[in-house]
């Protein structure tokens, strides 16, 4: 077992570019040898295993980037399964926004409320999750709701289950 410092030593060991994480090619080519050059077999460079705080923070953040990356992916395949794989469901949301405002705008907070009303609980923030995944640039507070869920069941095939 490695305490969290070791790992860390590791990690920027392999990690070349110091952006905080190891990709594929960064590990091989720490490992391997190249292949036909003048230098063959030549010894890789040793573990530096003084403390680099800065590169810690670079590989938390990484880390949170991937988590969160992971909680977008999850929420947007959650609620796209609810609009795409039930029947009449774009009809029932649309009711139940016309219930609640006369305009075609809707905020976060009306589209956790609609999906709780036709038996769907989703939290607030995976439903803004999901909003800003499928309209990036959009207003929180004033979400074209036709918009939303035609964008939503069109990129419901781009996120896959499993990755």
């Amino acid at each position: 077992m490695l305490s969290d410092d070791e790992v860390l030593i590791l990690m920027r060991h392999f990690d070349k570019r110091q952006d905080g994480q190891v990709t594929y090619n960064e590990f091989c080519d720490a490992l391997l040898d190249e292949d036909c050059t003048c230098e063959m077999m030549k010894v890789k460079a040793g573990i530096d295993a003084r403390p680099d705080p800065a590169y810690n923070e670079r590989a938390a953040v990484k880390s949170n980037e991937r988590a969160e990356t992971e909680r977008v992916r999850k929420a947007v395949r959650d609620i796209g399964d609810v609009f795409y794989k039930h029947v009449g469901m774009m009809q029932k949301i649309f009711k139940e926004f016309t219930h609640m405002t006369h305009k075609n705008f809707v905020s976060v907070e009306q589209v956790h409320a609609a999906l709780l009303k036709i038996g769907f609980a989703f939290d607030t923030e995976d439903v803004q999750r999901c909003v800003l995944f499928v309209i990036p640039d959009g207003d929180l507070d004033k979400i074209d709701y036709v918009h939303f869920c035609q964008s939503l069941v069109a990129c419901y095939h781009d996120l896959c289950a499993i990755r």
